[in-house]
């Protein structure tokens, strides 16, 4: 690598950067190319042209024809992983910057301000570079990070009913059958329309305020009691 010529470092996202790295676990492709890419970390074709494949030639995963290196099938490997990542610093990244941050307790500022001398770039890239950088120094195949559970929305919360009140209201009483006569005849003043009984279940919603279910009760005495 000619040092001085450098003036730019990979940027290669973290998320990118495991996600590939599960893929290439499962099954090592014989040739990376920006299809495979699109397909393993769902983007277009035409981003993972231009923003993953550059870099992964510059890490040494692939050649310039996109064909895996050995040190990508040393790179899947827990047992490797660590070295790996060290012959990776080594490969790209000058000893100024290696002596100044040389391990992972290193402070993320003194790297960003070295990227942001030697490249130029803005703070966006300087960002990328340092954490992908950040990534290689801590070398350590056991802190991929992992999907966290998403709280639930409020409109995937399910929704709990509240217990309702039930209100029995008696039924009405229904008056003793008048005593018939010798004859059989009911006396006339005794003379009336079959009774009906009513049995009615009012249900009031536990959030009802008092007021309401007065309310309530009034309308039914109107209504039914003609009170």
């Amino acid at each position: 690598m000619a040092e001085k010529e450098k003036k730019s470092f990979p940027m290669l996202p973290g998320a990118h950067w495991w996600a590939l790295r599960d893929k290439f676990r499962q099954s090592i492709p014989g040739v990376v190319t920006d299809r495979y890419l699109a397909a393993a970390l769902n983007m277009q074709a035409q981003s993972a042209r231009a923003n993953v494949l550059p870099y992964l030639r510059d890490i040494g995963l692939i050649d310039e024809d996109g064909k895996t290196q050995d040190l990508a099938k040393r790179w899947r490997d827990d047992a490797q992983y660590e070295n790996v990542c060290t012959e990776i610093r080594e490969h790209l990244y000058p000893e100024d910057l290696r002596s100044a941050a040389p391990d992972s307790s290193s402070d993320r500022a003194v790297i960003g301000r070295w990227f942001a001398n030697q490249t130029g770039a803005g703070a966006s890239a300087v960002r990328r570079m340092t954490q992908f950088y950040l990534i290689l120094l801590e070398a350590d195949a056991s802190k991929r990070p992992t999907p966290e559970a998403r709280p639930a929305t409020p409109n995937q919360k399910l929704a709990v009913a509240k217990p309702s009140k039930v209100t029995k209201i008696p039924p009405t009483q229904v008056p003793s059958p008048p005593q018939r006569s010798a004859t059989g005849e009911i006396p006339t003043g005794h003379r009336s329309l079959p009774e009906v009984s009513i049995n009615l279940q009012i249900h009031i919603s536990a959030d009802a305020t008092p007021d309401q279910i007065d309310k309530i009760f009034e309308s039914m005495a109107k209504h039914i009691y003609k009170k």
